[in-house]
């Protein structure tokens, strides 16, 4: 069954902690929702039978929260961009601080990789050398 507009037909609200009856799948605000079912023991939408253990509790619903008249005037409006502005280029200045010390990071150790293969061919000729040496001076 379909709720459409009679989901909240309890309170006609969003509810603050909402449960769903796994007899319609609608939302409900739980307090009232207890209280209807204790009065009359049925699902307010499909009237089927209903218990409250049998209601299923929404555990992180994301419930909008209306916003007062003075936060949704211009002014206001325009100082929450301006504070999401202003995080969104605080976020960026550190990212690119971040970015620059792992090149950084990555050039130095780029270095010391470059260093060590040069060390290890290095002795890797003298390894070779130096048993070409003793087998020419065994024979």
């Amino acid at each position: 069954m379909l709720c459409g507009s009679n989901c909240f037909l309890v309170s006609g609200t969003v509810p603050k902690v909402p449960v769903i009856s796994p007899k319609s799948g609608c939302p409900f605000e739980k307090s009232l929702l207890e209280a209807y079912v204790a009065e009359n023991g049925v699902d307010p939408v499909s009237n089927e039978p209903l218990t409250m253990e049998e209601v299923i509790e929404v555990k992180d619903a994301a419930v909008p929260i209306a916003r007062a008249p003075a936060q949704a005037s211009i002014p206001s409006l325009m100082q929450t961009f301006q504070n999401e502005w202003d995080a969104l280029v605080l976020e960026t200045l550190s990212l690119r601080q971040e970015l620059l010390k792992t090149r950084q990071d990555l050039s130095t150790a780029l270095y010391y990789h470059d260093a060590a293969v040069r060390v290890v061919a290095r002795l890797t000729k003298e390894r070779d050398e130096a048993t070409e040496e003793l087998s020419r001076l065994t024979s």
